[in-house]
């Protein structure tokens, strides 16, 4: 039955949390034609994409793993710390739209935003205890 549970855990981190970074769904957004996607402070702001990419694919197992091994004790620094790097993700998303000739979001959507990933990272998470072995608990 544990291991179930834990097939689970993985299968509903991986179909919430599969998706590309934001930062990667901006710049396929952009418009590649345009003078301003060519632009040294676009290329600067596109240049580190790819970091958000490996955060992203790297949440998937590191969050449940520590969670797992750590116990509940880990729920609330992998939420903060899942929070923290969506949070940037978005600012550099909003960045690379801005420099790059894109519509930035405001600054009360862009919240609306963070707040709205920073709520399915504590649903995802309210997970991962429930899928702990009861022994583990404290």
């Amino acid at each position: 039955m544990h291991c179930v549970k834990l097939a689970l855990l993985l299968m509903v981190t991986l179909f919430l949390g599969g998706c590309a970074s934001q930062s990667s769904k901006a710049i396929a957004k952009l418009d590649s034609a345009s003078p301003a996607f060519s632009s040294a402070p676009c290329e600067s702001a596109r240049q580190h994409a790819w970091l958000h990419d490996e955060a992203q694919k790297n949440k998937l197992w590191a969050g449940p793993s520590v969670i797992f091994l750590a116990g509940p004790v880990a729920v609330i620094p992998v939420l903060a710390t899942s929070i923290g790097l969506n949070s940037a993700d978005h600012l550099q998303a909003n960045d690379i739209t801005r420099h790059c000739g894109g519509q930035p979001l405001t600054t009360n959507e862009l919240t609306q935003n963070i707040a709205m990933d920073a709520t399915l990272s504590v649903a995802v998470g309210g997970i991962a205890p429930a899928m702990l072995p009861k022994g583990s608990a404290p």
